[in-house]
């Protein structure tokens, strides 16, 4: 009958255990549970056990023999390795006096951990702040070309604007509003800020560009960027900006051809107002021209055209009233003639774009010229006075005034049939205050030719019929008074007034000027020759 191995082992380790006890039931607690606790005895029991009775009695020997074998080998080890086991012993004294000071700190430490607790927590908070810092900077450092870019925006913008860049200005302003919108932040904000004022600075710039000389091209592109800003509330707005500013400059380019100062002498004021009128007709032409041309093609659309017709008819007003101002200073009818000229030409020329104001001015030249040739004829009037009032006053004979030769009344029926209608007769030569009557009166007639206004005919008329009116009437007071004095020299007397009468009835006739002389005055003369 078999035992099993596991009954078997029990068996032993029972047995052992009880052995044990029995070895060690007269040592003392502390060496007699080391024993028990120590796998190595437990080993050495179960060698003993299994030992044969013969290794039994050996045993012994050879533990002494193995001990003392360990005695020489500790002793040899001893010493040989003497100084090791001195230094040994003087590491642990050594660290004996080392863990005594390392305890002496270690309470002095422990002492110290709440204070150290406390700096603790103030450098964590100050340390905080600083992580925060830190964090901050490490995100400027990551985002400093961005940020940069964005810094010099303002910088970038005040560059467009004054190097005419609009467009890339404007895309900058809009990207800056954009990112105000995205990131409403201090700084952005304050960029907007100086993008805002570079912006206004530049709508001063574009305005200031329709002030000065511009073509077409850059009038339209001006306008094209002055809406993209949207600067301006409406369409109309911006058509009266266009205007104004153009005006502006019209104005400063018709300020260097008015007149400053004017001259005293007659003559001098006279030029100086042809040439000041000639040069504001040339700039009137050329900026009106130019300025309507440019308001319809920045403007098309017929909706924007009552503006622009209600500025031209401003300009044709003010340039009526420049004209009334001016013309009354011009005493030369070939000077008006010029300017009537060259005002038709400024109709015609507007008159392409439907600004044909030729029939406005006629008038003005009209009421220019009028009072020319009224004093001319009263001038010459005045001389005629002026020589048959002396005789009157002196009580010349008509012999020494009045005609060269008698005769040549006669035949002033035969000459008027030999000669032109137009052409005074040359028996006039024979009575010298009638020949130079007569020759300032065609003078004027000739300077009138360069301007035959026809609305001045009847004007003119009038005031001739008067200046005849005068000097018969101081022909008659002299006729009567040489009459009684100087009866004698009634033939010269007739000769003349038959030569004034005649002359009166027979040139003047061909302009229907006898038409309006007093009657009395022409049968006088006739009565005096017997007709």
């Amino acid at each position: 009958m078999s035992v099993s191995p596991s009954l078997k082992s029990s068996s032993n380790f029972d047995s052992n255990e009880d052995l044990l006890n029995l070895i060690t039931s007269s040592w003392d607690k502390n060496r007699k549970s080391t024993l028990q606790n120590s796998k190595w005895t437990r080993d050495y029991l179960s060698r003993l056990t299994s030992l044969s009775l013969n290794e039994l009695i050996k045993e012994p020997t050879e533990l002494r023999a193995e001990q003392e074998k360990t005695k020489q080998d500790a002793q040899m080890l001893a010493y040989k390795d003497y100084p090791v086991f001195i230094h040994a012993q003087e590491c642990r004294l050594e660290l004996d006096e080392t863990l005594q000071g390392l305890d002496g700190h270690l309470n002095t430490f422990v002492s110290a951990i709440p204070d150290l607790q406390d700096a603790c927590k103030v450098f964590t908070q100050q340390a905080q702040a600083i992580v925060e810092d830190r964090t901050k900077i490490t995100r400027v450092l990551e985002h400093q070309n961005v940020l940069v870019d964005l810094l010099e925006i303002p910088q970038l913008m005040d560059t467009c604007v004054w190097n005419g860049y609009y467009s890339e200005a404007m895309d900058l302003a809009s990207h800056v509003r954009l990112l105000l919108v995205q990131y409403p932040l201090p700084v952005i904000e304050s960029i907007q800020q100086q993008v805002q004022a570079s912006c206004d600075s530049m709508l001063v710039q574009l305005v200031s560009h329709l002030r000065r000389p511009i073509k077409l091209a850059a009038a339209m592109s001006v306008i094209g960027h002055l809406r993209r800003m949207e600067a301006f509330q409406s369409e109309t707005e911006l058509r009266v900006v266009f205007l104004r500013s153009r005006h502006e400059f019209l104005e400063q380019r018709l300020e260097r051809v008015r007149q400053k100062d004017r001259s005293e002498d007659i003559r001098k004021r006279s030029q100086g107002a042809f040439e000041c009128l000639k040069r504001y007709i040339d700039v009137m032409r050329e900026q009106m021209f130019e300025i309507a041309k440019q308001y319809m093609s920045v403007f098309p659309g017929q909706e924007s055209m009552l503006l622009v017709s209600d500025y031209m008819i401003f300009l044709i007003t003010q340039m009526r009233d420049m004209l009334k101002e001016e013309l009354r200073f011009i005493k030369d009818t070939s000077s008006l003639a010029s300017l009537l000229t060259q005002l038709q030409y400024c109709g015609v020329s507007l008159g392409r774009i439907g600004l044909d104001f030729r029939h406005l001015f006629v008038n003005s030249f009209e009421d220019a010229v009028l009072p020319l040739i009224q004093e001319w004829i009263s001038e010459a009037t005045a001389d005629a006075l002026k020589e048959i009032t002396l005789a009157t006053n002196n009580l010349s004979s008509p012999s020494s005034w009045m005609s060269v030769n008698v005769a040549s009344s006669l035949h002033w029926q035969d000459n008027a049939q030999k000669r032109h209608v137009h052409q005074p007769p040359m028996l006039l030569v024979d009575y010298p205050i009638l020949a130079v009557f007569t020759n300032n009166i065609l003078s004027t007639f000739n300077a009138l030719r360069l301007l035959p206004a026809v609305g001045l005919f009847k004007p003119i008329q009038d005031h001739l019929n008067e200046c005849f009116l005068e000097i018969g009437n101081a022909l008659k007071q002299y006729s009567d008074q040489a009459v009684l004095r100087i009866p004698e020299e009634n033939v010269f007397l007739q000769s003349f007034c038959a030569a004034y009468v005649r002359w009166f009835r027979g040139i003047f006739q061909q302009m229907d000027i006898t038409e309006t002389i007093p009657a009395h005055t022409i049968l006088y003369y006739e009565k005096q020759l017997g007709t």
